[in-house]
């Protein structure tokens, strides 16, 4: 019994596969030290995204996330629980909001804190890549060290980084990793604890990402690496509680993307929908498997970068790099599937670039992007796992594989900080958008947004029209349009484009349509209309009484006397404009034949302020002297 225990035993203890145990002691006498790892790590970590800490908010998300949330603006208790039952850009993920929320709480609503935060969670998500990168590897510091520096600095994770509204992507990285690490050292000491944690980790991932139900998949390849096998129904049939969960988070996010709100469980903030049907099956594969291909292109050369892929013209869509993509993609998989048994790194490390990235190649078509750079967060571990792991093993001296990944390391940090500096606002974003998207109606749209809170309205027509002729109307562009044929004196076409601005606005953006309606029918003598814009703007906003003073002189002008007297003793009541108030409540308050009640508001502005010339002249009128 002893020898077929001692013998069960040496079975179930954890082995790292034969490909994986390079330890330092074998690379010919070179050696790193873990602590110098992390150092390096940090400083070329922070000085990469250092750029990107004095950007601003971009109108790009990040009023949903940040800037227009009242939730976040306003950190309290009461607005975290309302929060956590909030759609956010299309997107349910609680865990993110309340982070958001968190970070408002405690340093404020700037722009920077976000960023730094964000940049200190990726700075430990580049900690947690190396740790992973050392359990894979049976503690090689040295190809842990260039895949967590390659994976920290690489340009093409600046919009996960630097881009505030991607918080979610920094934050679900976080707990995915940890999830991987945590599993690994379950496979090592058998411990159920240790899967226990690796499933609340996985569940906290999910509630800051739906990207992160991929993980069973990853676990399957982890097995595969430690020679546990890998679609066994053994192994398939111990993750069932993780193909549960990650069943319920994906169908959670269509449901979310295609406009549900479960059964008005969940509070909405955004009308449109993701998911895009407008593609055949054949169009889909083909883009799809050509975002695959850009993807790797681009984790080695990271040039041409910008935060708007746009779907190319429709007579484009039998490009040969389209219809050849699906051909070039299947042979690099099958290539994977080749080295099954042969190169355990190759068929690791393609799948799970493959796994992380599939539900993002627009086989189930979400959004208007072709691709997106922040998709590659995570999955960019899997191939420069695989690089780095085969360069280590072809070349002998570690020293020459140090210095020229730091080289190409030095070039990379360069690009990525000039990346950062695309995100300064939303005109330096979208004009580096520009440069290769010129036809985008959605890259027009934003800089004429952008424009028309600049102010350059000749800009806001050129690119909003544009936009508007490639079949936009999103509400956002149709105010900013309004608003400039409303400052070049078209009034008429202004009034048109702000009704159109209200019929597709949000519920919590309406009122500002209604505003800005209210001010040009104000202007264009349409007092009447004018005062009702303003009320509903009022009964819309947050700030119920922002626009009473505005309202109060539309009333007065449509001679809705007793509006207008009602408006103005509410000013007065409030301390808004006092004595404006009091000297336009004497107007309302004659016409409604109070003339006693009209001096004595007139007599008490005087009062208030000898050197009102309203007040004294109106007082001259009704023969008194002031």
């Amino acid at each position: 019994m002893a020898k077929n225990k001692q013998k069960f035993n040496q079975k179930t203890t954890f082995q790292a596969p034969k490909a994986a145990t390079i330890a330092e002691s074998s690379n010919n006498g070179f050696s790193f030290s873990p602590t110098v790892a992390y150092i390096i790590l940090a400083i070329c970590v922070i000085a990469t995204f250092a750029g990107g800490f004095s950007n601003g908010f971009v109108n790009w998300d990040d009023q949903m996330y940040a800037t227009e949330n009242i939730m976040i603006q306003n950190p309290t208790f009461a607005n975290l629980i309302r929060l956590l039952g909030v759609e956010c850009a299309l997107n349910y993920h609680p865990l993110t909001v309340a982070s958001l929320w968190l970070n408002s709480a405690l340093f404020g609503k700037g722009a920077m804190s976000f960023i730094v935060v964000n940049a200190l969670i990726h700075l430990f998500n580049t900690i947690l890549v190396f740790r992973f990168s050392q359990q894979l590897t049976k503690n090689n510091v040295l190809v842990s060290f260039l895949v967590a520096l390659f994976w920290g600095i690489h340009p093409m994770h600046v919009e996960s980084v630097t881009w505030v509204s991607e918080r979610k992507d920094v934050l679900y990285s976080m707990f995915f990793f940890l999830a991987c690490i945590q599993y690994v050292k379950y496979l090592e000491k058998n411990e159920r604890k240790m899967l226990v944690l690796c499933f609340v980790f996985f569940v906290l991932s999910c509630l800051s990402k739906a990207m992160a139900v991929v993980l069973p998949l990853i676990l399957l390849l982890i097995d595969y690496w430690f020679d546990k096998g890998f679609l066994t129904v053994k192994n398939i049939t111990a993750k069932i509680p993780f193909f549960i969960v990650a069943i319920l988070f994906g169908a959670l996010a269509v449901h979310v993307q295609g406009g549900g709100n479960l059964g008005g469980r969940l509070e909405k903030m955004t009308l449109d929908v993701a998911l895009s049907n407008a593609l055949s099956l054949g169009d889909r594969i083909k883009f799809g498997f050509y975002g695959f291909l850009v993807y790797i292109f681009k984790l080695f050369i990271p040039i041409n970068q910008h935060n708007f892929y746009a779907y190319p013209n429709f007579d484009q869509y039998g490009a040969i790099q389209y219809t050849t993509a699906p051909i070039w993609s299947i042979l690099i998989l099958g290539g994977a599937v080749f080295f099954y048994r042969r190169k355990k790194e190759v068929f690791f490390g393609i799948m799970f670039f493959f796994f992380t990235i599939v539900l993002v190649l627009q086989f189930l078509s979400v959004g208007g992007a072709i691709l997106a750079e922040r998709y590659t967060y995570i999955p960019y571990f899997g191939i420069l796992f695989m690089v780095f792991y085969w360069l280590n093993q072809k070349i002998q001296s570690k020293n020459i594989l140090l210095f020229g990944s730091g080289i190409v390391a030095a070039f990379f940090m360069y690009l990525a900080y000039k990346q950062t500096l695309t995100y300064k606002d939303t005109g330096t974003l979208f004009e580096n958008s520009y440069k290769f998207e010129p036809e985008s109606p959605v890259v027009n749209e934003n800089l004429a947004n952008h424009f028309g809170r600049s102010g350059k309205i000749d800009q806001v027509v050129r690119y909003g029209e544009y936009a508007v002729s490639k079949g936009v109307q999103s509400y956002a562009l149709m105010g900013a349009l309004a608003n400039a044929y409303y400052l070049k004196g078209q009034t008429q076409k202004a009034l048109d484009l702000y009704q159109k601005s209200i019929d597709n606005s949000p519920n919590h953006r309406k009122f500002v349509a209604y505003y800005n309606r209210g001010i040009a029918n104000r202007d264009a003598g349409n007092f009447q209309q004018s005062a009702d814009d303003f009320t509903k703007a009022m009964e819309l906003g947050q700030n119920k009484v922002a626009y009473l003073p505005l309202r109060a002189f539309s009333n007065l002008k449509a001679n809705k006397f007793t509006e207008a007297y009602n408006d103005y003793t509410r000013m007065i009541d409030l301390g808004i404009a006092v004595d404006t108030a009091y000297n336009d409540r004497a107007v309302a308050r004659y016409s409604l034949g109070d003339k006693d009640g009209a001096i004595k508001d007139l007599k008490e502005v005087m009062k208030r302020n000898p050197n009102y010339i309203d007040a004294r002249n109106n007082l001259i009128k009704l023969g008194i002297q002031p």
